[in-house]
């Protein structure tokens, strides 16, 4: 199952956390990432999400608190 690990208002921290959890090995996904191409700023629709299997997520939540970046 999908769960939602992180939610972020800035594009640019979305990115940077979603490579840093890539590096580590974990799948993670952005839905919005689409957008930043398209005509809708997920900012206004709520901001960018990152997705992990339930089975990542305490990893992933971990590789973010040491980064010290702010789900």
């Amino acid at each position: 199952m999908v769960v939602v690990l992180a939610k972020f208002t800035s594009l640019p921290e979305a990115l940077v956390a979603k490579s840093l959890l890539e590096a580590e090995g974990v799948g993670v996904v952005m839905p919005e990432q689409g957008l930043v191409a398209g005509q809708i700023d997920a900012g206004v629709t709520g901001g960018w999400r990152l997705l992990v299997i339930d089975d990542e997520l305490e990893a992933a939540r971990q590789i973010l608190i040491e980064a010290q970046i702010e789900p």
